[in-house]
């Protein structure tokens, strides 16, 4: 019979946040617009890049 240390509820509670925190990860939606220009009127260029001009 496994007796329950201190440790092993350590490692076992570590573990399930560690794979919860994965999980959520790549689970997650990325951002749509994330290589769409900057709204903030400005950008030319279509990585965000200020005009220039």
């Amino acid at each position: 019979m496994t007796r329950f240390t201190p440790k092993l509820i350590y490692v076992i509670v570590l573990l399930l946040v560690t794979g919860g925190a994965v999980a959520d990860h790549l689970t997650s939606q990325s951002m749509p617009d994330l290589g769409s220009p900057s709204e903030l009127g400005n950008a030319c260029a279509p990585c965000g890049a200020p005009c220039t001009e």
